[in-house]
């Protein structure tokens, strides 16, 4: 594996790199055998043309056959050198925390997109048509999970099965480093504990019994303590000290005081 000298966003002297890919050689044959072709064919185009008829070769024809040549030869050379860095500087990095997806764009151009393990939500490959069937190289696309949805497409890449397969099993220890991180936090009261979500099912239940609560209040009010019946309190007894009675009136004579 060799080092890696392009500037990334981020810092990733902290994180250790898993995998360091290139496209597959073999994806390169088709611009190979074509680049061939146009270089030689206006050759073999002129050649076949000087033997057949020297004296075209001379003059003004010979200058604009020279002048058209060159300037020919300029574009196909800088398409092949352009085609040749496409495909030697796209590379695709994956470390225990991230995945980086270089993508050079001409001489001076280069886009550079990094997600976070933890953003992968899905990752497919896909092996389609004779040469890659026959050299095992093919595409993945990694599918991310948030707000801002990326997918990101790793082209012509060797074993892409075993890179996928890898790129899961990172993402996976990555979740487990965190959840064990955060639980730490929570542990040492750095981190409140997370609240667990209440399912729909729960709130209704719930708002469920509280209905039930209030009209079994209707049907079953409050009893009072019953109120004791007083008893009647008795007349008071007729105080008879130093009254005259009608009797003793009647018979006369002394009057009894009692």
């Amino acid at each position: 594996m060799g080092e890696y000298h392009f500037p990334v966003p981020g810092s990733i002297d902290e994180e250790k790199i898993v995998l360091f890919v290139r496209k597959h050689w073999a994806a390169y044959l088709g611009q190979f055998f074509l680049s061939i072709f146009l270089f030689f064919f206006p050759l073999a185009l002129l050649l076949v043309i000087y033997l057949n008829d020297k004296t075209i070769f001379t003059g003004l024809v010979l200058n604009l056959i020279v002048l058209g040549a060159s300037t020919y030869y300029l574009i196909i050379s800088t398409f092949i050198f352009t085609s040749w860095l496409s495909f030697y500087y796209d590379l695709y990095i994956v470390t225990d925390e991230s995945i980086i997806d270089v993508f050079q764009q001409g001489f001076f151009g280069r886009k550079i997109v990094q997600i976070s393990l933890l953003r992968v939500q899905d990752v497919s490959s896909n092996i389609q048509g004779l040469f890659p069937t026959l050299f095992a190289y093919g595409n993945i696309l990694i599918e991310t999970a948030g707000e801002q949805t990326q997918n990101v497409l790793l082209e012509q890449v060797p074993n892409p099965q075993e890179i996928s397969a890898k790129i899961i099993e990172l993402h996976h220890k990555l979740i487990e480093v965190e959840d064990r991180h955060h639980q730490l936090l929570e542990a040492e009261g750095v981190l409140a504990p997370t609240p667990q979500p209440i399912s729909e099912n729960a709130v209704q239940e719930r708002e469920k019994t509280k209905y039930q609560e209030l009209l079994d209040k209707e049907k079953n009010p409050i009893s009072m303590p019953p109120v004791e019946e007083s008893k009647p309190i008795p007349p008071p007894e007729p105080n008879t000290e130093g009254e005259i009675r009608s009797d003793d009136l009647d018979k006369g004579g002394e009057v009894d005081f009692k």
